[in-house]
């Protein structure tokens, strides 16, 4: 096995940089020394995130899915029903020296970007240790020559004595009110529901910064459908003909560099079993190209048959490139059968069952598109992210950075500083704005430069006289002059036509 070794100068310095320009602290809590897998968004993070997540939602609303919002804590039946409390484990080695404990798969994922270990068995994730050589992080030492699972299920109690799980993903509590569902839907199937919300592991060793954390946020969209209408699927002939990057087992290539294949291919070579979830695997790639993600940094991996869920029927995976940490695992789009609903039925003792096209009770698929927000936000800072000699910039996608405008005076006097607070206040509300009168204007084009600012409104000596100010655009750092009562307008077909700063006049026009 070819492997490749990962440089880990690149993520010293861009975390470095997201914990000064105020996107990402931790881990927290700092004052106490910080805990492993716990992060607080900063206020640019923070914001970068809610423009995600609402692209999201705007992505999962457009193609008829429904948000719902349902509880982060249930009691222990709905887990052992779900086979969490059995099965939801990590594969621990632990230090022969100081006894610290890794998630072997990861610890071998860190360090080899070529390597998918979560399909390993406990022997070969020992032998693949061994072979190479990898050491303890912590001390250097050896491991010990056993691999333990760890249950990554957080355990609470509700009341006095009712024993509860934190969630460990937004999935299996989305499932629970299919009987509502079904009512709401007035009975007709196939429909789609998803949740954005908090999910909670007790994972073994967090690392890879907000990759692994033990509190993150899930996406997670499901659509319920019978198994027949899989292949008759209405929505198929809408993207039969788009092309996605797919890596797959099946296409026998050993460079795991992804192919660009229409869908309808890929369904005629038996890459994707199905229309329905063919329809799935493009919405997942759709979502994230939507976010921001390029074409050339996202590649679809079909899991291996050692990978697949006893219950799948199919899975692949959407994986980024990223700087910091090579390939990583950002998306699952899971045939989940009718497992689900099944196991939940005969926990519980309730018929999940609707009526289908032949009039007969039938218990449907669930068709799952998963993921944690907090992965593809990183990677939009970790791709964007660029540091040269003379400027570092974040060129996050004009439409979701965390600071839209920036009004800056010339100077802080001659009026040119109340001019330019007054054109603020009449942005800010309509734009995300900020208002920068410190220091060189030099020095304020690289701390915007810096937060990821897509525009620049600057009042200048001519402004006084011509009633005009400078707009700069963050990625050419070009400059043109509009007139002031303009820039609210200019801003909005700037932002909604998406057309290049070099048609300003046009839009203007």
């Amino acid at each position: 096995m070819s492997v490749k070794k990962k440089d880990n100068k690149f993520q010293e310095q861009f975390i470095s940089f997201l914990q000064q320009k105020g996107f990402i602290w931790g881990p927290e809590p700092e004052l106490y020394g910080g805990l492993a897998g716990f992060y607080t968004y900063a206020p640019l993070g923070k914001r970068l995130k809610n423009n995600v997540e609402n692209r999201i939602r705007s992505v999962f609303q457009k193609n008829d899915m429904w948000e719902v919002e349902c509880p982060t804590i249930m009691q222990k039946e709905v887990w052992q029903a779900s086979g969490h409390l059995d099965n939801f484990t990590d594969p621990l080695v632990a230090c022969s020296k100081c006894n610290a404990s890794f998630r072997a798969d990861k610890l071998i994922e860190e360090k080899y970007d070529d390597v998918v270990a979560d399909a390993f068995s406990e022997k070969e994730l020992l032998d693949f240790i061994n072979d190479k050589k990898i050491k303890c992080p912590v001390c250097g030492s050896q491991f010990i020559q056993e691999i333990k699972q760890h249950n990554l299920m957080m355990k609470t109690t509700i009341g006095t004595k009712i024993e509860a799980y934190n969630r460990p993903e937004t999935a299996t509590t989305t499932y629970l009110p299919f009987i509502r569902y079904v009512d709401y839907f007035r009975k007709k199937i196939p429909f789609g529901v998803f949740q954005i919300g908090k999910a909670y592991r007790n994972e073994i060793s967090p690392r890879q910064h907000v990759l692994r954390m033990r509190e993150f946020t899930q996406a997670e969209g499901q659509m319920f459908i019978f198994k027949e209408q899989k292949n008759n699927f209405e929505r198929y002939d809408l993207i039969k003909e788009s092309k996605l990057p797919l890596w797959s087992h099946q296409l026998q290539d050993t460079s795991k560099e992804p192919k660009m294949i229409s869908v309808s291919d890929a369904m005629k070579k038996g890459y994707l079993k199905n229309q329905a979830y063919a329809w799935s695997v493009n919405l997942a790639y759709t979502l994230f190209r939507e976010i921001g993600i390029p074409e050339e940094y996202i590649r679809l991996r079909q899991h291996t048959p050692g990978e697949l869920a006893f219950y799948a029927d199919d899975a692949w995976d959407l994986e980024i490139k990223t700087n910091s940490f090579g390939w990583v695992e950002c998306c699952g789009i899971h045939d989940r059968t009718d497992y689900d609903l099944t196991q939940h039925a005969k926990a519980s003792g309730k018929k999940l069952e609707a009526l289908d096209e032949n009039n007969e009770k039938t218990v449907p698929n669930i068709l799952e598109i998963a993921f944690g927000t907090d992965r593809p936000v990183f990677a939009l800072l970790d791709i964007t992210y660029n540091q040269a000699e003379d400027r570092t910039v974040l060129f996050v996608p004009y439409n979701l950075a965390p600071i839209q405008v920036a009004v800056l005076p010339l100077v802080k006097r001659d009026g040119l500083d109340t001019i330019a607070k007054e054109l603020f206040n009449k942005l800010n509300g309509k734009f995300i704005a900020y208002y920068d009168e410190g220091g060189s204007v030099g020095r304020r084009y690289a701390r915007m430069d810096e937060k990821g600012t897509p525009y620049i409104i600057t009042t200048d000596t001519d402004t006084l006289t011509d009633n005009s100010v400078t707009i700069r655009d963050r990625n050419s750092t070009k400059q043109i002059r509009i007139q002031l009562e303009d820039v609210p307008d200019v801003l909005d077909n700037l932002f909604s036509s998406k057309k290049q700063f070099e048609d300003l006049g046009k839009i203007i026009e």
